[in-house]
């Protein structure tokens, strides 16, 4: 959970096995993760916010049993209702695999200094159940959100291959928003890209969406 210190609003998602930095840092550092948080933690600073687990999972993840991971997370999705989460629905990263290039990049984010930084902002902290309690009132009395925003935030998250122009793969990523990051280029940058016949991106990649 990410939880805004100031206002109570908060963020719920599940981590892989050894994932915990990686989504730490997706969401509060690099802002690859939610825009809704991202927008916060501008907004607020970083300083006022908090990183918590929920609970843990107690078995390494793998994809044969990484579907009872998602109903821990839907079950804390439907419970507390969080207003920063666009879907309330947990949703798989299985099968979006980085290429050697995203993993050494990954390795090279958490040196062991920013596993300090990430930890200190961590220790001491812990929601009573009272708090959730308060945090579930609260949430159960925001309005929904509509059937055309949530359209709108499926659309924006459509799953997508970089492949190199010799036909590798360059990676896999589970949205757009993901790639762009990957190679640096803009988002509309691969959204005119899918539209075209050729779909090159900066003359180096070719994209394609995961599903049609």
């Amino acid at each position: 959970m990410i939880i805004n210190k100031t206002t109570e609003d908060y963020y719920i998602g599940s981590a892989s096995t050894d994932r915990f930095y990686a989504r730490f840092s997706n969401h509060l550092i690099y802002f690859r993760g939610s825009k809704v948080v991202k927008a916060a933690v501008k907004k607020y600073g970083l300083d006022n916010f908090a990183f918590l687990i929920l609970e843990l999972y107690p078995n390494i993840v793998t994809k044969e049993n990484n579907k009872e991971l998602l109903d821990l997370e839907d079950k804390y999705l439907k419970y507390l209702l969080p207003n920063y989460n666009i879907l309330t629905e947990a949703g798989s990263s299985f099968g979006y695999k980085h290429s050697e290039i995203d993993r050494i990049k990954m390795k090279e984010i958490y040196s062991n200094e920013r596993r300090e930084k990430i930890g200190s902002l961590n220790r001491g902290k812990k929601l009573s159940p009272e708090t959730i309690e308060r945090m579930r009132e609260k949430a159960l009395n925001r309005s929904p959100m509509s059937d055309e925003t949530k359209l709108k935030c499926i659309t924006n998250t459509k799953p997508v291959i970089l492949s190199n122009l010799n036909g590798t793969i360059y990676g896999k990523y589970p949205t757009i928003l993901d790639a762009s990051k990957a190679i640096n280029c803009n988002e509309k940058t691969i959204r005119r890209a899918l539209k075209t016949e050729k779909k090159l991106v900066k003359r180096q990649w070719r994209v394609n969406c995961l599903y049609k």
